[in-house]
């Protein structure tokens, strides 16, 4: 009843304020327009366009509202301002520990029933009358999608889903795109400095790190672009704890071995061996392309999201790698890019069981493999799905060449590079991610400042850490 009069007075004040100060533009029929919420830049939304416009096309009378809220953030920020009135989207952007926040409201639709339902639907907008031959995807779409990344939308993955009645195995989310990190490095200057491949493990990497402070006393030779990934990845390599589920002992980071990690971080900091996007104070992206003997750096750590971010352009030809690990047994490499979420009944609407369904098929559009590899070319996420791989267009792709079997250049390149180097039944088997629940976006970003502090020499390693328990609400 709260919700019905919540959006009723949103309905009259819109209607007093068209009466007030003249025709209003005719809103959306939200009982057959999928109202989808992003975080895609303009180049991404014009890819997102084909697989809406292929939407449409299968489904005529159906429209799609697609919003660039702003970042991972601010999207968050629009959902959760969204479900207070009623208005919520109907699928949107997501990162595990935002949904945390939004199952206590009820809308979070278990795409469990959706899934593979083999059962077809029948629908009539106007004069168009329609039947879907099947809901869900087929057994054999569901056993490509690639287990690590399909895996975290179980709700056993969260808290407070049973106080939301749903069961450990109701499926909250479906993953969209993933990225991960990877270390870019300047071949140029590794050969230089009398290498001929990429560290494997962190020792090695502090080794060239030295050589190449001695070959160039001006550059900064590591730049990593998130510090809570630095620490959430090596929490995991090294086994000495972040997060848990558990409601009784959710923060895990205050501990022995995180302290002795980064004290030995911040030594490699005083030799002048490392930046951060923090203390830089942008992506070090820009360092890294500027090349050592400027001040640049020679490895970066980043997102394969930001590939395109990354090229050396003529000063050298930029190489991709995993990053490294503690030793063969411990190469963890955390797992990120959008997921998608599923609500119901915004807006109001009449038909909320219906617009589930056609929700679930522009979810299934987004997720094809035509899609799917179209998207993972323009921007260096690896797709969600392994037959993706067999699509011959995506398979010259990954091996650097275009559609007409020429070598890709440029941007182009480093995003093939990225994508490749980010996939694999092997590779896949390194991700992870962290447990998701109230409180853990907050887990961090006090990781964030905690290994900033340490590096500045602004509060040591037993300190920062005892601070950001406490901020977390820990005692």
């Amino acid at each position: 009843m709260k919700k019905f009069l919540t959006v009723a007075l949103v309905s009259c004040f819109a209607l007093t304020g068209c009466l007030m100060f003249g025709a209003c533009e005719q809103k959306s029929d939200y009982d057959h327009t999928i109202v989808f919420y992003s975080s895609q830049g303009q180049d991404l939304a014009l890819v997102t366009d084909t697989a809406i416009e292929n939407f449409k096309e299968k489904y005529p009378g159906w429209e799609v509202e697609h919003s660039q809220p702003g970042g991972y953030d601010e999207v968050l920020r629009k959902v959760r301002s969204d479900l207070t009135a009623g208005i919520q989207p109907d699928v949107a952007y997501c990162y595990a520990d935002h949904v945390a926040q939004y199952i206590a409201s009820g809308t979070v639709v278990d795409m469990s029933k959706y899934l593979k339902s083999a059962e077809s639907h029948t629908y009539t907008v106007g004069d168009v009358t329609k039947t879907i031959d099947r809901i869900g995807f087929t057994d054999a779409d569901v056993e490509s999608f690639i287990d690590g990344y399909f895996e975290e939308g179980y709700a056993k993955n969260f808290t407070g889903y049973e106080a939301a009645g749903m069961t450990a195995e109701a499926l909250i989310t479906l993953p969209f795109v993933k990225s991960t990190e990877a270390l870019y490095y300047n071949p140029t200057a590794l050969k230089q400095i009398d290498y001929d491949a990429p560290p494997t493990t962190w020792t090695e990497l502090w080794e060239m790190c030295k050589k190449a402070k001695a070959e160039w006393p001006i550059c900064t030779p590591l730049g990593y672009d998130s510090e809570a990934n630095w620490f959430i990845t090596m929490s995991e390599q090294l086994e000495f704890g972040y997060t848990s589920v558990d409601p009784n002992n959710h923060f895990l980071f205050n501990n022995d071995r995180a302290k002795e990690w980064l004290t030995e971080i911040a030594g490699y900091y005083g030799k002048g061996y490392i930046t951060t996007q923090q203390i830089y104070g942008s992506y070090t992206s820009s360092l890294f392309t500027k090349g050592p003997a400027e001040g640049g750096l020679v490895f970066c750590i980043g997102s394969t999201g930001g590939a395109k971010n990354q090229s050396g352009g003529d000063l050298f030809t930029t190489e991709v790698a995993p990053i490294p690990g503690v030793d063969e047994d411990h190469m963890q490499c955390i797992s990120q890019g959008p997921s998608l979420v599923m609500f119901t009944g915004g807006h109001g609407v009449s038909n909320a069981s219906e617009k589930e369904i056609m929700t679930f098929q522009f979810i299934k559009e987004l997720l094809s493999v035509s899609f799917q590899a179209k998207f993972s070319r323009a921007s260096g996420y690896a797709p969600m799905r392994t037959d993706v791989y067999d699509n011959e267009d995506f398979k010259l792709f990954v091996e650097g060449k275009d559609e007409d079997g020429k070598n890709l250049t440029g941007t182009d390149l480093i995003i093939s590079k990225c994508v490749k180097a980010g996939s694999g039944e092997d590779f896949n088997k390194r991700l992870f991610t962290s447990p998701a629940f109230v409180g853990s976006s907050t887990a961090r970003e006090q990781m964030t400042s905690v290994v900033q502090y340490v590096l500045l020499g602004q509060k040591d390693a037993d300190r920062a850490l005892r601070d950001a328990y406490k901020a977390c609400g820990g005692k």
